[in-house]
């Protein structure tokens, strides 16, 4: 079967999936994560189709300029853009309904959100907080020195703020997922005495958020934390690797969940969640 053949089978069953959940009333983690995932294939599977239609795009100027004796090759290519044009289009709306599901579906309770949300308004250089995603983003920049794990100041205060909201009664029901990321600029010889990969540095700043946290009155048993290193950039690395907007981390908040009179742990739910979760937790 062709890879587009079973791009149209995929998003025929992630519509239909979203027609039997539903957009309101509560949602447990499961399938807010598988929902998730398959938010996050389409986007994919959207930038693919932008690549190859702009490959196509460059063959056609090309073609164009050539001979009138490749008139086939260059019919060929145009037939090929068409199709990639609507295969484009139709992924862009499968992008919008799986969104609009997306923020119907509901994560985090009120009062955690509203905390949240102020505390990501008072800090808007360090902190931004994703109601849909349940997750807080740092900049690591503002919150690490270069190449370093211990925390600045700013980030300190910043965080003794937000375990205040944690120790709270109605945020008690999340688990916090910290998950560390880097930009791809390699590791200087300089860290990489302390931090040899970029993965080990996503790491040991998540363990570092952790241990803040924990310090601050946080339970240990709800502190998860993992690093990606490079993988999963917000935006793409730029040439030199240098990009700052990759160079994060991120606060998952994931509850116990209960759908159709069972209670779903954010535990169980990591096994099916997106690529973009921390799998395999590091302690």
């Amino acid at each position: 079967m062709s890879a587009r053949m079973n791009f149209k089978f995929r998003v025929a069953g992630l519509v239909g999936l979203g027609l039997t959940m539903g957009l309101g009333g509560c949602v447990s983690q499961q399938h807010y994560d598988q929902m998730e995932m398959q938010y996050r294939a389409a986007a994919d599977r959207n930038s693919t189709l932008a690549r190859e239609n702009e490959q196509l795009q460059s063959a056609l100027a090309l073609q164009g300029n050539a001979s009138s004796g490749t008139q086939s090759t260059l019919e060929q290519l145009r037939s090929e853009n068409a199709k990639l044009r609507a295969e484009l289009a139709s992924n862009n709306q499968l992008l919008l309904d799986l969104d609009d599901q997306l923020r119907g579906l509901n994560l985090m309770d009120p009062a955690t959100d509203r905390a949240l949300t102020e505390l990501a308004r008072r800090h808007p250089d360090l902190l931004t907080y994703d109601s849909q995603l349940g997750m807080l983003r740092f900049s690591s920049d503002l919150t690490f020195n270069s190449g370093s794990d211990q925390l600045r100041e700013g980030a300190n205060e910043t965080l003794a703020a937000l375990a205040n909201v944690l120790k709270g009664q109605d945020a008690a029901r999340y688990e916090l997922h910290i998950v560390g990321y880097t930009d791809s600029q390699a590791i200087s010889s300089g860290t990489a005495q302390r931090h040899p990969t970029n993965t080990h540095l996503s790491v040991h700043r998540a363990i570092s958020v952790k241990q803040k946290l924990s310090s601050l009155g946080v339970p240990v048993d709800r502190l998860l934390v993992a690093g990606w290193g490079e993988s999963h950039p917000a935006v793409p690395n730029s040439a030199s690797g240098n990009t700052p907007q990759n160079r994060r981390v991120e606060i998952y908040f994931r509850p116990e969940s209960v759908a159709g009179g069972t209670t779903v742990t954010s535990s169980e739910a990591d096994t099916q969640a997106s690529p973009a979760r921390p799998l395999d937790p590091v302690k």
